[in-house]
Protein backbone atom coordinates (compact mmCIF):
# COMPACT_ATOMS: atom_id res chain seq x y z
CA UNK A 1 0.00 0.00 0.00
CA UNK A 2 0.98 3.15 -0.99
CA UNK A 3 1.67 6.31 1.46
CA UNK A 4 -0.64 8.03 0.18
CA UNK A 5 -3.61 5.48 0.90
CA UNK A 6 -2.09 4.74 3.93
CA UNK A 7 -2.38 8.67 4.98
CA UNK A 8 -5.99 8.63 3.59
CA UNK A 9 -7.16 5.55 5.54
CA UNK A 10 -5.70 6.83 8.71
CA UNK A 11 -7.37 10.23 8.32
CA UNK A 12 -10.86 8.77 7.09
CA UNK A 13 -10.52 6.24 10.36
CA UNK A 14 -9.59 10.05 12.48
CA UNK A 15 -12.91 11.45 11.08
CA UNK A 16 -15.11 8.28 11.82
CA UNK A 17 -13.74 8.11 15.75
CA UNK A 18 -14.70 11.95 15.23
CA UNK A 19 -17.68 11.97 14.63
CA UNK A 20 -18.37 8.89 16.87
CA UNK A 21 -17.44 10.85 19.94
CA UNK A 22 -19.63 13.79 18.77
CA UNK A 23 -22.33 11.79 18.65
CA UNK A 24 -21.94 10.13 22.12
CA UNK A 25 -21.11 13.19 23.58
CA UNK A 26 -24.59 14.97 22.16
CA UNK A 27 -26.45 11.37 22.93
CA UNK A 28 -29.98 11.82 24.01
CA UNK A 29 -31.41 9.29 25.83
CA UNK A 30 -35.44 9.11 26.22
CA UNK A 31 -37.93 7.03 28.63
CA UNK A 32 -39.38 3.48 27.92
CA UNK A 33 -42.66 3.89 26.25
CA UNK A 34 -45.64 3.55 27.82
CA UNK A 35 -48.66 1.42 26.48
CA UNK A 36 -52.08 2.56 25.85
CA UNK A 37 -54.64 1.17 28.50
CA UNK A 38 -56.15 -1.87 26.95
CA UNK A 39 -59.91 -2.80 27.97
CA UNK A 40 -58.68 -6.07 28.42
CA UNK A 41 -56.25 -5.63 31.55
CA UNK A 42 -58.31 -2.39 33.07
CA UNK A 43 -62.04 -2.84 32.13
CA UNK A 44 -63.72 0.31 30.53
CA UNK A 45 -63.57 3.31 31.54
CA UNK A 46 -66.35 4.64 34.22
CA UNK A 47 -68.64 7.28 33.65
CA UNK A 48 -67.71 9.71 35.88
CA UNK A 49 -71.91 11.84 37.20
CA UNK A 50 -71.30 14.83 38.83
CA UNK A 51 -75.01 14.80 40.26
CA UNK A 52 -75.30 14.14 43.72
CA UNK A 53 -74.82 10.93 44.90
CA UNK A 54 -77.64 8.89 46.76
CA UNK A 55 -77.71 8.31 50.61
CA UNK A 56 -77.91 4.83 50.09
CA UNK A 57 -74.59 4.33 48.97
CA UNK A 58 -73.07 4.54 52.29
CA UNK A 59 -75.62 2.65 54.33
CA UNK A 60 -74.11 -0.54 55.86
CA UNK A 61 -71.23 0.39 54.19
CA UNK A 62 -67.26 0.52 54.50
CA UNK A 63 -66.06 3.60 53.92
CA UNK A 64 -62.46 3.62 52.14
CA UNK A 65 -60.39 6.84 51.25
CA UNK A 66 -57.27 6.52 49.20
CA UNK A 67 -55.68 10.28 48.87
CA UNK A 68 -52.85 11.81 48.18
CA UNK A 69 -50.86 15.04 45.80
CA UNK A 70 -49.70 12.83 43.07
CA UNK A 71 -48.17 9.18 41.47
CA UNK A 72 -45.57 7.62 42.80
CA UNK A 73 -44.34 6.55 39.05
CA UNK A 74 -44.96 9.16 36.70
CA UNK A 75 -43.37 6.62 33.81
CA UNK A 76 -46.63 4.41 34.49
CA UNK A 77 -48.59 6.68 33.02
CA UNK A 78 -50.11 8.36 36.01
CA UNK A 79 -51.80 5.08 36.93
CA UNK A 80 -52.57 3.72 40.26
CA UNK A 81 -53.88 0.28 40.67
CA UNK A 82 -56.64 0.26 43.57
CA UNK A 83 -57.33 -3.58 44.67
CA UNK A 84 -60.31 -4.06 46.95
CA UNK A 85 -60.73 -7.21 48.94
CA UNK A 86 -63.48 -7.37 51.63
CA UNK A 87 -64.85 -10.69 50.27
CA UNK A 88 -69.13 -10.22 51.89
CA UNK A 89 -68.80 -6.25 52.73
CA UNK A 90 -70.08 -3.26 50.95
CA UNK A 91 -67.62 -0.77 50.59
CA UNK A 92 -67.96 2.95 49.50
CA UNK A 93 -65.02 3.76 47.52
CA UNK A 94 -63.10 7.43 47.90
CA UNK A 95 -60.21 8.59 45.58
CA UNK A 96 -58.62 12.08 45.53
CA UNK A 97 -55.45 13.58 44.37
CA UNK A 98 -54.04 16.67 43.26
CA UNK A 99 -52.21 15.58 40.24
CA UNK A 100 -53.58 13.77 37.36
CA UNK A 101 -54.36 10.28 38.53
CA UNK A 102 -55.84 7.12 36.11
CA UNK A 103 -57.33 5.11 38.54
CA UNK A 104 -57.66 1.15 37.78
CA UNK A 105 -59.91 -0.51 40.61
CA UNK A 106 -60.41 -4.04 41.15
CA UNK A 107 -62.44 -6.46 43.80
CA UNK A 108 -62.34 -9.70 45.01
CA UNK A 109 -65.18 -11.97 43.96
CA UNK A 110 -67.90 -11.32 46.89
CA UNK A 111 -66.73 -7.58 47.48
CA UNK A 112 -69.35 -5.16 46.49
CA UNK A 113 -68.63 -1.89 45.48
CA UNK A 114 -71.36 0.13 46.00
CA UNK A 115 -70.03 3.23 44.43
CA UNK A 116 -66.61 5.16 43.71
CA UNK A 117 -66.29 8.72 44.55
CA UNK A 118 -63.24 10.84 42.58
CA UNK A 119 -62.03 14.50 42.99
CA UNK A 120 -58.97 16.10 42.10
CA UNK A 121 -57.48 19.41 40.80
CA UNK A 122 -57.07 17.95 37.63
CA UNK A 123 -59.96 15.65 35.64
CA UNK A 124 -59.04 11.61 36.77
CA UNK A 125 -60.46 8.72 35.09
CA UNK A 126 -61.15 5.49 36.53
CA UNK A 127 -61.01 2.04 34.72
CA UNK A 128 -62.67 -0.80 36.65
CA UNK A 129 -64.53 -4.29 35.53
CA UNK A 130 -66.46 -3.75 38.61
CA UNK A 131 -71.03 -2.90 38.08
CA UNK A 132 -70.45 0.01 39.95
CA UNK A 133 -71.39 3.97 39.42
CA UNK A 134 -69.00 6.80 39.49
CA UNK A 135 -69.26 10.43 40.60
CA UNK A 136 -66.71 13.12 39.85
CA UNK A 137 -66.84 14.97 43.40
CA UNK A 138 -65.42 18.48 44.76
CA UNK A 139 -63.12 16.62 46.76
CA UNK A 140 -59.13 18.33 48.46
CA UNK A 141 -56.24 15.86 48.74
CA UNK A 142 -55.11 14.77 51.81
CA UNK A 143 -51.95 12.54 52.44
CA UNK A 144 -52.01 12.60 56.36
CA UNK A 145 -55.28 12.91 59.16
CA UNK A 146 -54.02 15.75 60.92
CA UNK A 147 -54.74 18.46 58.75
CA UNK A 148 -57.05 20.71 57.84
CA UNK A 149 -57.89 19.03 54.18
CA UNK A 150 -58.55 15.76 55.78
CA UNK A 151 -60.95 17.25 57.99
CA UNK A 152 -62.09 19.00 54.62
CA UNK A 153 -62.70 15.24 52.71
CA UNK A 154 -64.86 14.32 56.12
CA UNK A 155 -67.04 16.84 55.78
CA UNK A 156 -68.25 16.67 52.31
CA UNK A 157 -68.52 13.00 52.74
CA UNK A 158 -70.38 13.71 56.08
CA UNK A 159 -72.84 16.40 53.95
CA UNK A 160 -73.38 13.89 51.03
CA UNK A 161 -73.69 11.00 53.34
CA UNK A 162 -74.24 11.61 56.90
CA UNK A 163 -71.11 9.71 58.13
CA UNK A 164 -68.71 10.87 60.60
CA UNK A 165 -65.69 8.54 59.76
CA UNK A 166 -63.66 6.17 57.27
CA UNK A 167 -62.83 2.73 57.91
CA UNK A 168 -59.63 2.94 55.65
CA UNK A 169 -57.49 5.40 54.82
CA UNK A 170 -54.59 5.40 52.28
CA UNK A 171 -52.85 8.56 52.62
CA UNK A 172 -49.36 9.33 51.35
CA UNK A 173 -47.57 12.45 49.05
CA UNK A 174 -46.69 10.20 46.53
CA UNK A 175 -49.77 7.53 45.71
CA UNK A 176 -48.08 4.01 45.08
CA UNK A 177 -48.50 2.76 42.08
CA UNK A 178 -50.94 -0.53 43.40
CA UNK A 179 -52.87 0.28 46.78
CA UNK A 180 -54.46 -2.89 48.37
CA UNK A 181 -57.50 -2.92 50.65
CA UNK A 182 -57.59 -5.80 52.33
CA UNK A 183 -58.08 -5.00 56.13
CA UNK A 184 -59.78 -1.97 58.01
CA UNK A 185 -57.51 0.38 59.78
CA UNK A 186 -58.04 0.17 63.98
CA UNK A 187 -61.04 2.85 65.43
CA UNK A 188 -59.24 6.02 66.64
CA UNK A 189 -60.62 9.26 66.47
CA UNK A 190 -58.27 10.72 63.75
CA UNK A 191 -60.38 8.52 61.32
CA UNK A 192 -63.48 10.94 62.45
CA UNK A 193 -64.53 14.19 61.52
CA UNK A 194 -64.43 15.98 64.85
CA UNK A 195 -61.35 14.28 65.35
CA UNK A 196 -59.77 13.86 69.20
CA UNK A 197 -61.80 13.88 72.30
CA UNK A 198 -60.49 16.26 75.13
CA UNK A 199 -59.20 14.69 78.19
CA UNK A 200 -59.15 15.78 81.64
CA UNK A 201 -56.12 17.54 82.27
CA UNK A 202 -53.83 16.63 85.72
CA UNK A 203 -53.40 20.03 86.91
CA UNK A 204 -56.06 23.01 86.59
CA UNK A 205 -56.04 26.27 87.06
CA UNK A 206 -58.22 29.63 86.21
CA UNK A 207 -57.00 32.35 83.20
CA UNK A 208 -59.17 35.25 82.03
CA UNK A 209 -59.75 35.65 78.40
CA UNK A 210 -61.10 39.31 76.64
CA UNK A 211 -64.16 39.29 75.40
CA UNK A 212 -64.64 41.68 72.09
CA UNK A 213 -66.47 44.27 74.76
CA UNK A 214 -63.40 44.09 76.59
CA UNK A 215 -64.46 42.30 79.38
CA UNK A 216 -62.56 40.12 81.10
CA UNK A 217 -64.57 35.82 81.55
CA UNK A 218 -63.17 33.73 83.83
CA UNK A 219 -62.18 30.28 81.87
CA UNK A 220 -60.44 26.81 83.01
CA UNK A 221 -59.45 24.49 80.79
CA UNK A 222 -61.71 22.63 80.67
CA UNK A 223 -64.41 25.42 79.92
CA UNK A 224 -65.95 29.08 80.99
CA UNK A 225 -66.93 29.47 85.07
CA UNK A 226 -69.34 31.53 84.42
CA UNK A 227 -70.21 32.43 81.59
CA UNK A 228 -70.87 30.73 78.05
CA UNK A 229 -72.05 32.13 74.51
CA UNK A 230 -69.35 35.08 74.62
CA UNK A 231 -67.53 36.79 71.53
CA UNK A 232 -63.86 36.69 71.91
CA UNK A 233 -60.86 38.49 69.89
CA UNK A 234 -60.01 36.21 68.15
CA UNK A 235 -56.91 38.31 66.66
CA UNK A 236 -55.71 39.52 69.64
CA UNK A 237 -53.47 43.08 69.39
CA UNK A 238 -55.90 44.07 73.34
CA UNK A 239 -55.10 44.15 76.07
CA UNK A 240 -56.65 45.63 79.51
CA UNK A 241 -54.85 47.41 82.52
CA UNK A 242 -55.67 46.97 86.41
CA UNK A 243 -57.63 50.33 86.10
CA UNK A 244 -59.58 49.19 83.30
CA UNK A 245 -57.58 51.41 80.53
CA UNK A 246 -58.05 49.74 77.29
CA UNK A 247 -54.78 49.41 74.91
CA UNK A 248 -55.14 48.11 71.65
CA UNK A 249 -52.55 47.74 67.75
CA UNK A 250 -54.30 49.76 65.00
CA UNK A 251 -51.98 48.91 62.46
CA UNK A 252 -49.06 50.50 62.92
CA UNK A 253 -50.09 52.65 66.22
CA UNK A 254 -50.54 51.96 70.00
CA UNK A 255 -53.41 53.34 71.24
CA UNK A 256 -54.91 54.19 74.65
CA UNK A 257 -58.72 54.07 74.88
CA UNK A 258 -61.08 55.40 77.74
CA UNK A 259 -63.95 52.85 77.73
CA UNK A 260 -65.84 55.04 79.87
CA UNK A 261 -65.59 58.55 77.67
CA UNK A 262 -64.64 56.65 74.42
CA UNK A 263 -61.71 59.35 74.18
CA UNK A 264 -59.13 57.03 71.91
CA UNK A 265 -55.25 58.38 72.45
CA UNK A 266 -52.17 57.49 70.22
CA UNK A 267 -49.16 56.81 71.96
CA UNK A 268 -46.26 58.19 69.81
CA UNK A 269 -43.19 56.66 69.83
CA UNK A 270 -39.98 58.28 70.46
CA UNK A 271 -37.59 59.38 67.59
CA UNK A 272 -34.81 56.88 68.18
CA UNK A 273 -37.83 53.82 67.77
CA UNK A 274 -38.11 51.83 65.06
CA UNK A 275 -41.67 52.35 63.64
CA UNK A 276 -43.83 49.22 64.06
CA UNK A 277 -44.05 47.25 61.12
CA UNK A 278 -46.27 44.18 61.50
CA UNK A 279 -47.25 44.41 65.18
CA UNK A 280 -48.41 41.18 66.20
CA UNK A 281 -49.57 41.23 69.91
CA UNK A 282 -49.60 43.27 73.04
CA UNK A 283 -49.64 41.85 76.83
CA UNK A 284 -50.40 43.56 80.13
CA UNK A 285 -47.18 43.26 83.32
CA UNK A 286 -49.62 43.21 86.14
CA UNK A 287 -46.24 43.03 88.15
CA UNK A 288 -44.93 46.41 86.53
CA UNK A 289 -47.61 47.87 85.07
CA UNK A 290 -46.00 47.86 81.57
CA UNK A 291 -47.61 47.28 78.00
CA UNK A 292 -45.00 44.99 75.91
CA UNK A 293 -45.83 45.18 72.17
CA UNK A 294 -44.11 42.57 69.59
CA UNK A 295 -43.48 43.21 66.20
CA UNK A 296 -42.38 41.26 63.11
CA UNK A 297 -41.25 43.90 60.94
CA UNK A 298 -37.19 43.35 60.10
CA UNK A 299 -35.80 41.27 62.55
CA UNK A 300 -38.76 41.83 65.34
CA UNK A 301 -38.91 43.97 67.95
CA UNK A 302 -39.92 44.09 71.61
CA UNK A 303 -41.27 47.41 73.12
CA UNK A 304 -42.40 47.99 76.78
CA UNK A 305 -44.34 50.77 77.94
CA UNK A 306 -44.82 52.28 81.47
CA UNK A 307 -48.67 53.14 82.01
CA UNK A 308 -48.18 54.42 85.27
CA UNK A 309 -45.66 57.40 84.19
CA UNK A 310 -47.34 57.17 80.53
CA UNK A 311 -44.04 56.46 78.33
CA UNK A 312 -42.21 54.24 76.56
CA UNK A 313 -39.05 52.97 78.70
CA UNK A 314 -37.25 50.90 76.09
CA UNK A 315 -37.04 48.28 73.06
CA UNK A 316 -34.88 45.51 72.15
CA UNK A 317 -34.23 43.26 68.83
CA UNK A 318 -36.44 39.88 68.39
CA UNK A 319 -33.29 38.91 66.44
CA UNK A 320 -35.74 37.47 64.01
CA UNK A 321 -37.95 35.39 66.33
CA UNK A 322 -41.50 36.22 64.89
CA UNK A 323 -43.79 36.19 68.00
CA UNK A 324 -47.76 35.97 67.00
CA UNK A 325 -48.69 36.16 70.29
CA UNK A 326 -48.14 37.18 73.21
CA UNK A 327 -49.17 36.99 77.28
CA UNK A 328 -47.53 37.54 80.62
CA UNK A 329 -47.31 35.29 83.44
CA UNK A 330 -47.49 37.19 86.82
CA UNK A 331 -46.75 34.19 88.92
CA UNK A 332 -43.76 33.64 87.06
CA UNK A 333 -43.11 36.95 86.39
CA UNK A 334 -42.31 36.08 82.67
CA UNK A 335 -44.08 36.27 79.19
CA UNK A 336 -44.86 33.69 77.64
CA UNK A 337 -45.14 34.01 73.35
CA UNK A 338 -45.88 31.78 70.36
CA UNK A 339 -44.00 31.57 67.35
CA UNK A 340 -44.80 31.50 63.57
CA UNK A 341 -43.13 27.96 64.07
CA UNK A 342 -45.56 26.93 66.94
CA UNK A 343 -43.08 27.34 69.36
CA UNK A 344 -43.52 28.99 72.83
CA UNK A 345 -40.39 31.20 73.74
CA UNK A 346 -39.87 31.94 77.28
CA UNK A 347 -39.37 35.96 78.08
CA UNK A 348 -37.99 37.68 81.64
CA UNK A 349 -40.30 40.53 82.98
CA UNK A 350 -37.67 42.47 82.34
CA UNK A 351 -37.12 41.46 78.52
CA UNK A 352 -34.12 39.37 78.57
CA UNK A 353 -34.67 35.69 76.48
CA UNK A 354 -34.89 32.78 78.52
CA UNK A 355 -35.74 29.04 77.06
CA UNK A 356 -38.32 27.99 74.14
CA UNK A 357 -40.46 24.91 73.36
CA UNK A 358 -41.15 22.98 70.28
CA UNK A 359 -44.91 22.62 71.00
CA UNK A 360 -46.63 22.53 67.78
CA UNK A 361 -46.35 18.96 66.82
CA UNK A 362 -47.34 17.90 70.62
CA UNK A 363 -50.75 19.43 69.92
CA UNK A 364 -53.18 16.55 69.32
CA UNK A 365 -55.82 17.65 66.99
CA UNK A 366 -53.71 21.05 65.99
CA UNK A 367 -52.90 20.20 62.57
CA UNK A 368 -56.72 19.84 61.17
CA UNK A 369 -56.73 23.76 61.86
CA UNK A 370 -54.42 24.53 58.76
CA UNK A 371 -52.94 23.00 56.06
CA UNK A 372 -49.27 22.10 57.03
CA UNK A 373 -47.77 21.81 53.64
CA UNK A 374 -48.70 25.24 52.43
CA UNK A 375 -48.76 27.23 55.78
CA UNK A 376 -47.85 28.68 59.17
CA UNK A 377 -49.46 27.01 61.95
CA UNK A 378 -52.41 29.77 62.68
CA UNK A 379 -52.20 32.24 65.74
CA UNK A 380 -53.81 30.89 69.65
CA UNK A 381 -53.77 32.98 72.50
CA UNK A 382 -51.78 31.80 75.81
CA UNK A 383 -52.65 31.84 79.07
CA UNK A 384 -50.01 30.75 81.93
CA UNK A 385 -49.75 29.93 85.50
CA UNK A 386 -45.70 29.15 86.29
CA UNK A 387 -45.27 25.65 84.67
CA UNK A 388 -48.30 25.45 83.40
CA UNK A 389 -49.48 26.72 79.99
CA UNK A 390 -52.92 26.96 78.63
CA UNK A 391 -52.63 27.22 75.01
CA UNK A 392 -55.87 27.86 73.54
CA UNK A 393 -57.46 28.72 69.97
CA UNK A 394 -60.48 31.56 68.96
CA UNK A 395 -61.87 30.50 65.78
CA UNK A 396 -65.15 33.17 64.29
CA UNK A 397 -64.98 34.66 67.85
CA UNK A 398 -65.41 31.66 69.91
CA UNK A 399 -62.94 29.76 71.94
CA UNK A 400 -62.92 26.21 70.14
CA UNK A 401 -59.78 23.99 71.43
CA UNK A 402 -58.11 24.55 74.90
CA UNK A 403 -54.66 22.56 75.10
CA UNK A 404 -52.91 22.09 78.43
CA UNK A 405 -48.80 22.17 78.22
CA UNK A 406 -46.67 21.36 81.19
CA UNK A 407 -43.07 23.04 80.95
CA UNK A 408 -41.92 20.40 83.46
CA UNK A 409 -43.25 17.02 81.95
CA UNK A 410 -43.58 18.77 78.37
CA UNK A 411 -46.81 16.91 78.32
CA UNK A 412 -49.39 18.19 75.95
CA UNK A 413 -53.07 17.34 76.26
CA UNK A 414 -56.30 18.30 74.57
CA UNK A 415 -59.13 19.34 77.30
CA UNK A 416 -61.24 21.31 75.81
CA UNK A 417 -63.48 20.84 72.40
CA UNK A 418 -67.14 21.72 72.51
CA UNK A 419 -67.85 21.43 69.05
CA UNK A 420 -66.02 18.58 68.31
Amino acid sequence: MSTTRILLSMAFAFLLYGAQLLFAQNEVQLGQPVMANSPESSGESLYLSKVKPDRSLARGAEVVLVSGYEPTDSASGMTVQVNVDRPGSKVLLVLSSYDKVNWQVTASPGTAVSGILVGGYYPPTVMTKIPTKGYLQKLPYAYETENVKFKRILAQLNRLFGVERVDAFRGSYRIPSNVDISELDPRNTELTLHGPRPRVPERNFNFELLATDFSRVRWTLIGPLNEKGRAYASKGKVAVSDSGVVYRLKGSQLERLDPQTGRVEPLTLPPNFPRFSHAKDIAYDTNRELITVATLGGEGYLYRYDTIKQKWLDYRSLNNIDIFSLAFDPQGDRYVAWTRRGNLVFISGEGHGLFSREVRTRLEGFGRLYDRGNGPPPRVHLAAKEDDIAIIYIGGNRVSQIWHYSVKTENAVLTYAPYR
